[in-house]
């Protein structure tokens, strides 16, 4: 299916992007997309270093991935990536398919974006002329709300501690998004190994270079509930759902 305005960027996976079974690890997924999402936004005109030129940025609010199965090291990962949408002024919409060199699906995935003053480090409006990059029925991807967006975990059943480096930051001077991603998966969990099948992940405030954090878990059913706070105040940064690993 044509689909306006997509973005196919194609990847092999390294020997370094690969777990210890072999297969290409959630982050390196997450990466991957992060990518493409950068330079789908530059092609069409909306790229970070122009809105960063202008004292804007975009800054990842929540994304949703469903996995259907990892593929091994030295395969070809196309990732397909278009805007879809706005959910009203404030939040942009982008959507992701994974493909395999045959074209069969891999993943798929939901993101929302926030247009941010970078100067008074608030969320900006979207232009209305953003709407015109996405035609009317551009298709979405729509994923179940497995549950990441809470506002505490209901317990702890254990953890990590995390001291943020230099080389955790990304182009807005905050930690990258995936380093969130990695973190959830060190401290344990059902869900938290190399191959989940499903992350509904929710970005809240970022951490700058030598924070000490908080990286913690509990179970709920068949699901791993993550949380990343900052124990000096307890602001949480980052929460998450996970479903237990896919079976390859």
């Amino acid at each position: 299916m044509k689909i306006a305005n997509s973005t196919d960027v194609n990847f092999t996976v390294r020997s370094y992007e690969a777990g210890i079974e072999n297969h290409v690890t959630l982050p390196t997924l997450c990466n991957y997309m992060q990518e493409a999402a950068g330079i789908s936004a530059a092609n069409l005109g909306w790229g970070i270093r122009a809105l960063q030129d202008e004292g804007l940025t975009w800054m990842l609010s929540r994304l949703r991935v469903s996995v259907a199965h990892y593929v091994p090291w030295g395969e070809t990962v196309t990732v397909r990536t278009w805007p879809s949408g706005m959910k009203g002024r404030l939040i942009a919409k982008r959507c992701f398919l994974g493909l395999d060199k045959t074209g069969a699906e891999l993943f798929r995935a939901s993101s929302e974006w926030l247009y941010v003053d970078m100067a008074a480090q608030k969320i900006a409006k979207l232009p209305e002329t953003f709407a015109e990059i996405v035609p009317p029925g551009t298709p979405d991807v729509e994923l179940p709300d497995i549950g990441g967006k809470f506002a505490h975990l209901p317990s702890v059943e254990g953890g990590v501690d995390i001291l943020t480096r230099h080389c955790d930051l990304d182009f807005n001077d905050h930690v990258n998004n995936v380093h969130y991603v990695e973190w959830m998966l060190e401290c344990g969990g059902r869900g938290a190994t190399a191959l989940p099948g499903e992350m509904d992940i929710v970005f809240r405030q970022a951490a700058k270079a030598g924070e000490a954090l908080a990286s913690e878990f509990c179970t709920v059913g068949d699901k791993t509930l993550h949380a990343i706070r900052r124990p000096s105040g307890g602001a949480i940064l980052a929460t998450a759902a996970i479903l237990e690993a896919t079976r390859q």
